[in-house]
């Protein structure tokens, strides 16, 4: 089909599910459905399945990822009345789409839209539209590009960015006018994680690792000096700030997630859905049992009385949990592991020597650990991880802020997957992976 082509469903299927595969290459095209009211707007942020929301919550749309692009398994019997059309996209953070060696839709293996021919300059691009007309589905190629990517793309269905940094988009063809409707409803959000998962693929694009995988896991301070940086809300937002790089780097958009102290604790993995007050849930407060539950009682000063729960104490004992998250590593990995340790320090002349002989012990395998420090105390070998002798391969990096709230998102990424890259090349040179 070319771009303005309509067709009705059942011309070509009978199908209760339609299929639509889009294959893209370079891989981290991202591809998206909206589900969009009659006037061509967001209504219901719930029916826009992307990266970070894999399915409607009533699963008459789900996406997920092929070894050669996306699927859509769109089932038209259960989409809500509310719901009038379902447009497919494509948009890449930095390439622009006429660049992608592919980037074409096959509905049911009987129709294909193919987009490469008709693109310019465009970062986003509405592919196709599934719509409601007199009582039946129809099939429309729409192939129309945005200029300014997933934010002009959002904005264009009534949508807003949380940051307002989102122009105006700006369509390489005429939009069709929209058809009004009787009671609008208020337009969604595009999230910070959105926009975020956008600038970790600028800082991989940057360094040249764009189309890399990896999987990523994330341990976080809960000792007793960390106390201030969780009641101001500082760690739950790294934790915000943090969990893009898993959604951009791994495949199934989770990031395996640990609390520490003297003990430590994996929790509930972090996903795009679980972010929010997830620190609140988890582990309020350093000396906070990580899964108590309510009683629903009083406590003598008012506060509400739980029970259970697992303790991980005050103290500082990085060893720990660096040898539970190996004691939990499969025999034989074939993506490599990023791991995302935050910490305040305290670290002395014991534990750095710990920490060094688990460095040079897994040299040898896929697992590269990045120390990100807060505060000025004391990182022991943290500050020396390059001058570490007796290892394979350098497989860790350590950078340190005052004040992680006062570096942008771009450094903070930049500053994170600095060091990744230079580990991937020589990981691969000495056949520690592939």
């Amino acid at each position: 089909m070319n771009p303005g082509e309509k067709r009705a469903i059942a011309d070509f299927t009978d199908s209760n599910v339609i299929n639509v595969i889009v294959a893209h290459d370079p891989a981290d095209i991202d591809i998206a459905a909206f589900g969009l009211d009659a006037a061509k707007k967001i209504a219901d942020d719930r029916y826009t399945v992307l990266f970070s929301n894999n399915a409607s919550p009533d699963k008459s749309i789900t996406m997920s990822r092929l070894d050669s692009g996306t699927l859509f398994s769109i089932y038209p019997e259960k989409v809500p009345g509310h719901i009038d059309r379902i447009t497919i996209t494509a948009t890449h953070d930095t390439l622009p789409l006429q660049r992608a060696t592919v980037l074409k839709a096959t509905i049911n293996n009987a129709v294909t839209v193919d987009a490469k021919p008709h693109l310019g300059d465009e970062k986003a691009v509405m592919l196709l539209d599934l719509y409601r007309h007199n009582g039946a589905w129809r099939l429309g190629a729409v192939v129309q590009g945005f200029a300014g990517g997933l934010a002009a793309l959002v904005t264009h269905f009534g949508g807003e960015v949380d940051d307002g940094s989102a122009s105006s988009p700006a369509p390489s063809t005429p939009a069709p006018a929209p058809i009004p409707s009787a009671a609008p409803s208020a337009p969604v959000s595009l999230s910070k994680v959105d926009l975020r998962k956008q600038q970790v693929g600028v800082s991989l694009k940057k360094l040249g690792i764009e189309h890399e995988k990896a999987e990523v896991l994330f341990v976080i301070d809960g000792s007793g000096s960390m106390a201030k940086l969780y009641s101001n809300g500082t760690v739950q937002e790294t934790v915000e700030r943090i969990a893009p790089v898993a959604l951009r780097l791994d495949d199934d958009g989770t990031m395996s997630t640990w609390f520490y102290a003297s003990r430590c604790k994996q929790v509930e993995d972090l996903t795009a859905t679980n972010l929010e007050g997830f620190v609140a849930r988890t582990l309020p407060s350093p000396g906070a049992k990580i899964g108590a539950r309510e009683t629903g009682k009083k406590g003598f000063f008012g506060g509400a009385v739980k029970e259970g729960g697992d303790s991980i104490g005050y103290g500082n004992n990085e060893p720990v949990v660096m040898n539970a998250i190996l004691d939990a590593e499969p025999s034989h990995r074939t993506k490599p592991l990023v791991i995302i340790f935050l910490t305040d320090g305290g670290i002395d002349g014991s534990t750095s020597k710990e920490i060094i002989a688990i460095l040079q012990r897994i040299s040898i395998r896929p697992i590269f650990w990045q120390f990100v420090g807060v505060g000025n105390a004391n990182y022991g070998v943290l500050r020396k991880l390059d001058t570490i002798d007796g290892r394979v391969v350098d497989n860790a990096g350590f950078f340190s802020v005052d004040d992680l709230s006062r570096i942008s998102d771009d450094q903070l990424y930049d500053r994170i997957l600095s060091e990744f890259p230079a580990w991937l090349k020589a990981a691969r040179a000495a056949r520690i992976m592939p």
